[in-house]
């Protein structure tokens, strides 16, 4: 195991709570964010917890859209061209999101 080294550092109040809110942004612990920072690796904010409620209603619609096709189908009543359309855009809005909130 990688011998281990403690440094301490201070701030003075202003830049501290400025590190805490960029810390708490990140989802990392102090020392994983001082880490990513002192190795140049810019850490990203957590995205907001409002993206996820999001994603779940958009995957439900996608579900929806699963059963839809397989009851209109068993009905042979499907505009299959159209629906394919509109769940090849509902993928791709799906993947736009996550590509802007995690890179």
């Amino acid at each position: 195991m990688e011998k281990m080294f403690e440094i301490k550092v201070r701030f003075p109040e202003s830049e501290y709570v400025k590190l805490n809110e960029n810390v708490k942004k990140s989802g990392l612990s102090r020392e994983a964010y001082l880490r990513s920072v002192a190795l140049e690796k810019q850490p990203k904010a957590l995205p907001p917890m409002d993206l996820f409620d999001v994603l779940k209603e958009l995957r439900q619609i996608n579900a929806g859209m699963i059963q839809i096709a397989m009851k209109a189908h068993a009905l042979q009543y499907i505009d299959a061209p159209f629906y394919s359309q509109c769940h090849n855009n509902l993928q791709a809005s799906v993947g736009k999101i996550m590509r802007a909130v995690y890179g």
